[in-house]
């Protein structure tokens, strides 16, 4: 069941770097590194049918150019633009566990509907956001955190495996295991 459409307290829970992707738009065929960011849904009165918090994720191009849309959300997240300063040195692991208000829209297509997150804001002045439940995921190709990666879901996995950067990556020896993710890594270089 999808999540339904409104407004709501939400946690950045998953920073994915999904490395280089091809994508058709107006008819050309384009090459950019994306990133997916995902967030859990803080609304007890929400929930999937199994109980669980939905998670929802957006996939945007990792550019801070004034037009991308990833600048647009982060800027709205933030309550404010960036500094010229500040984009030198925004890291995107600063967003991990940071409360957002999302905005969630139904769209339907092929006589399926999903939910898909329209808008990030900044939570309003007062309202508090209850911590997460989703454990805090960043996967980051410069620097792999191999049991984040084998937790992920795996059409996500498959994605990021047709990307060039993963397959320039060492993969590890052995066996991984799924050891629970750590709480928002200091390794992450999904800088731009």
């Amino acid at each position: 069941t999808p999540c339904p459409a409104g407004s709501y307290l939400a946690r950045c829970v998953r920073i994915v770097d999904m490395g280089t992707r091809q994508t058709d738009y107006q008819g050309e065929r384009k090459t950019a590194r994306k990133v997916l960011v995902a967030f859990e849904i803080l609304d007890d009165e929400t929930r999937r049918d199994d109980g669980q918090p939905f998670v929802l994720s957006k996939r945007y191009t990792l550019s801070l150019h004034e037009k991308a849309a990833l600048r647009k959300d982060l800027a709205s997240w933030r309550g404010r633009d960036f500094t010229a300063e500040e984009l030198r040195g925004f890291d995107m692991k600063n967003v991990l566990n940071a409360p957002a208000f999302i905005s969630v829209v139904e769209i339907a297509k092929d006589g399926k509907t999903f939910s898909n997150i329209a808008s990030v804001m900044k939570p309003p002045k007062g309202m508090q956001a209850p911590q997460a439940s989703e454990p805090l995921v960043i996967w980051d190709m410069a620097a792999p955190d191999w049991p984040a990666f084998a937790g992920l879901n795996k059409r996500i996995v498959e994605q990021i495996e047709a990307s060039p950067e993963f397959k320039a990556l060492k993969l590890p020896t052995g066996r991984v295991s799924l050891a629970p993710p750590e709480p928002a890594g200091s390794g992450s270089r999904l800088t731009r």
